[in-house]
């Protein structure tokens, strides 16, 4: 069974990477406090399970302004039966210029189990990247609390390009931009512990009946070209509202038997975040 949590969660975090140079976008009311966005996952009809994104708010991370966001999925009862999920991302995203300061992955897939956290130094070029080793840990265990007492952390440095995006906090870059049908446009992120750049094309312009009535999106198509549970192994494609907030409504993403299509049931809109 493919992880679904990965490839969904993967492709709907990279879809909204269609970003421009960091700098380009002036922060503010694309960080709604309390924000979430909720979606139903199926593949070939069955109903998969959840995710989720929330902007949690702006804080105080080293002395600087933030927006904490966070991500999850969660599988559905009769998926959990034979693979549960239960996976978490958070990101602590820099205003003034927009960049990655801190990405958080936890992840609990069947067996699977990972607990790890990235710090961006951008001006000292460095990604410092620290990561829970389960092999100590018994199986049965699978809380984060419990887990610490067994295994250990293992902390590896990587080098980084100035003004990075964690995969999360691009999603949230990308909303405010500007996208014209035809273009192709590139951002340059870290995750998977290297850098990489990320290439999107705005494929076209379709009506569709959403969640939120009837609205005009534009289908985009991350083009995936690194490895680890983000390899490309079908096409993504990603029908993004063409207005101001650049809703996701509706994903795609095609893997070796049918396809996941996440759908947004729920838009939960909160208030714009003042810079402390």
């Amino acid at each position: 069974m493919v992880r679904f949590a990965s490839v969904v969660l993967a492709t709907l975090l990279v879809l909204w990477a269609s970003a421009l140079p960091a700098g380009a976008v002036e922060p503010g009311g694309i960080f709604q406090e309390g924000e979430r966005l909720i979606y139903d996952v199926t593949w070939i009809g069955i109903k998969a399970g959840q995710a989720t994104m929330e902007v949690r708010g702006v804080v105080q991370w080293n002395g600087q302004p933030a927006v904490h966001l966070v991500t999850t999925a969660q599988s559905s009862p009769l998926i959990s039966k034979f693979y549960p999920v239960d996976d978490r991302s958070e990101s602590y995203l820099g205003l003034d210029p927009m960049r990655a300061l801190r990405f958080e992955k936890h992840l609990r897939e069947g067996r699977y189990r990972h607990d790890s956290q990235t710090d961006f130094d951008h001006q000292g070029g460095v990604a410092t990247f620290r990561y829970l080793d389960f092999s100590p840990v018994p199986k049965g265990i699978s809380s984060l609390e419990e887990a610490e007492k067994f295994g250990k952390y293992v902390t590896q440095e990587f080098p980084l390009t100035s003004g990075s995006l964690d995969e999360l906090s691009l999603l949230y870059y990308v909303r405010s931009l500007p996208l014209a049908v035809g273009a192709t446009v590139r951002a340059k992120v870290f995750a998977s512990r290297k850098n990489w750049d990320l290439e999107v094309r705005v494929l076209s312009r379709e009506t569709l009946e959403t969640n939120l009535g009837r609205r005009e999106t534009l289908m985009v198509e991350p083009l995936l070209k690194f490895e680890g549970v983000f390899q490309q192994k079908g096409r993504v494609i990603v029908w993004l509202t063409d207005d101001l907030e650049r809703i996701p409504v509706r994903m795609k993403s095609e893997i070796k038997v049918g396809s996941f299509v996440s759908t947004l049931t729920r838009r939960e809109a909160g208030r714009v975040s003042p810079t402390p």
